[in-house]
C-alpha cells in the first residue's frame, strides 16, 4: 500500500514525500514509488502511529478499578473496548497506567491479568505494550494522606505481587526515591527491564540525580504531582529540569501545566528529552456537576476538566489528538513542535525502536490527520483500522 500527497512528519519536520509499506513494516519512503493500491492524503498530515505511555481508561472504561461492570463488561471487555477505541484518536501503542492501590492486592491482580488475558487472545486496534504502575511508591503528602495506612516504601515484595510475579511486559514503575530501600529497589527492577520513574515524592534534586546514577529515568507528568519549586529548595522538578537521563512526560493541554512552564522544559530539557501523554482517564467526558468515584470519593467536572474536592485537577480530559490541537492552539507550540512531541519523542524517549517513527523497516502503524488534528485514517500493522 502507498500513501501519497501527505505532509509526512520525519525527523521532526513534514516532508513531501510517498510512504510505502505492507503488514510486515515500512518498505520505502521517497517519491515516485508504484503500488496497486494508493491512499491519497489530499494534502493532511501523516504521523506516525502514536504511543500513549500515560492512559488510565476513557469512554467509562477504567483501568484503575474494576467498577461499573453492569454497563460496561467485565475488565477483559473493558479493555478490549479500549484498545478497539484510542485508534480513533491516533492512538496505535498504549501503556495501561494503573493506579497500584495496595489497600486491595486483589483488584490490582486482576486488573494486570486482564490486560495479559487481552493480549495473549489476539488484540484488535491499539496494542497495550507495557504496563505502567502510576502511584505504586509514593511520599508526597497530599496523597499519602489518602492511603496512610497502607502506602510503604518501594520494596521488592510488594512489587512482585503487583505485578502478579511478572516483569516481562512491564514498562515503568513509579516511586519515591528518597526512602530507605529505594535505590535498591531501582537496581532490581532496572535488571528486569522496568524502567523506574519519580512522582508523587518529597526528593531532593540531589537524591533525584542519586537515583538516575542509579537508573531512574522517567518522571510522570512534571510539575502534576510534584512539591512546588521554590528557588531557595531543592525538589524533583529542578533534578528533572536538570538531568537528561530523565525523561518528562507532559500533559499540555494547557490547564495541568501553564503554557510558559511547557515551553520552559522543552527549552532547557531539548524536545527530544520531553514527550506528551494524556493521562486520560475513564471520567473524561462527563456532564458538568458534581460526581463520585466507585470509592466513594466526589470530583467535580468544571469546564471540561475534572477536579478533587481539594481542588487538585483528577487526570486528563482529553484524548490524545485533542492533546495535539490543544498544544498547538492554547499552548502555542509549533505544528512541529506538536508532531516531535506526540508522535516521535514517546518512542525516544521509552527505547522503543520498532514503532513510533516514519522510517523503513518499523511497524507501518501511521495516522493521517487534517489541520484541525482530526484523525481521518488510523492504520495498524498495514491495514486501515480506523476511517473517519
Amino acid at each position: 500500500m502507498l500513501i501519497k500527497n501527505a505532509k509526512v512528519f520525519i525527523d521532526g519536520q513534514f516532508q513531501d514525500v510517498e510512504v510505502q509499506f505492507d503488514e510486515k513494516g515500512i518498505t520505502a519512503i521517497g517519491n515516485g514509488l508504484k503500488d496497486d493500491e494508493v491512499i491519497d492524503a489530499e494534502g493532511k498530515y501523516l504521523y506516525a502511529g502514536l504511543i500513549d505511555a500515560h492512559v488510565h481508561g476513557g469512554w467509562g472504561r477504567s483501568l484503575v478499578a474494576i467498577e461499573r461492570t453492569d454497563e460496561f463488561g467485565d475488565m477483559e471487555q473493558q479493555v478490549s473496548y479500549l484498545c478497539n477505541r484510542f485508534p480513533s484518536t491516533g492512538v496505535t501503542t498504549f501503556f495501561p497506567t494503573i493506579n497500584a492501590d495496595w489497600s486491595d492486592y486483589a483488584t490490582l491482580g486482576k486488573i494486570t491479568r486482564a490486560v495479559r488475558n487481552v493480549k495473549k487472545e489476539g488484540v484488535k486496534g491499539a496494542y497495550p505494550l507495557k504496563m505502567h504502575y502510576e502511584c505504586a511508591f509514593l511520599t508526597l503528602e497530599r496523597y499519602v494522606d489518602q492511603c496512610k495506612d497502607w502506602m510503604a516504601p518501594a520494596n521488592k515484595k510488594d512489587s512482585d505481587i503487583m505485578v502478579d510475579h511478572d516483569y516481562s511486559d512491564v514498562g515503568i514503575i513509579s516511586l519515591a526515591p528518597e526512602t530507605e530501600g529505594a535505590l535498591d529497589y531501582i537496581d532490581y527492577i532496572v535488571a528486569q527491564g522496568v524502567m523506574p520513574e519519580i512522582g508523587y515524592d518529597n526528593a531532593t534534586a540531589e537524591q533525584v540525580i542519586e537515583a538516575a546514577d542509579h537508573g531512574l529515568c522517567q518522571a510522570t507528568h512534571l510539575y502534576n504531582g510534584y512539591r512546588p519549586m521554590h528557588h531557595r529548595e531543592s525538589n524533583a522538578n529542578a533534578a528533572v529540569l536538570y538531568d537528561d537521563r530523565i525523561k518528562a512526560q507532559l500533559t499540555m493541554d494547557g490547564v495541568h501545566v501553564n503554557p510558559f512552564w511547557v515551553k520552559l522544559t522543552i527549552k532547557i530539557k531539548g524536545i527530544d528529552n520531553v514527550y506528551g501523554i494524556t493521562d486520560f482517564s475513564s471520567n473524561a467526558g462527563l456532564a458538568e456537576g458534581w460526581h463520585e468515584y466507585a470509592n466513594g470519593m466526589r470530583f467535580e467536572t468544571r469546564d471540561g476538566f475534572n477536579y478533587h474536592e481539594n481542588g487538585h485537577l483528577a487526570g486528563g480530559s482529553n484524548a490524545m489528538n485533542d492533546m495535539m490541537r490543544r498544544a498547538h492552539n492554547i499552548v502555542g507550540l509549533s505544528r512541529e513542535e506538536v508532531g516531535s512531541l506526540y508522535a516521535e519523542s514517546p518512542a525516544k524517549c521509552l527505547n522503543i525502536t520498532d514503532r513510533g517513527k516514519i522510517e523503513v523497516g518499523r511497524k507501518s502503524d501511521l495516522v493521517l490527520m487534517d489541520d484541525d488534528y482530526q484523525v481521518y485514517t488510523t492504520i495498524i500493522d498495514g491495514k486501515v483500522f480506523y476511517q473517519k
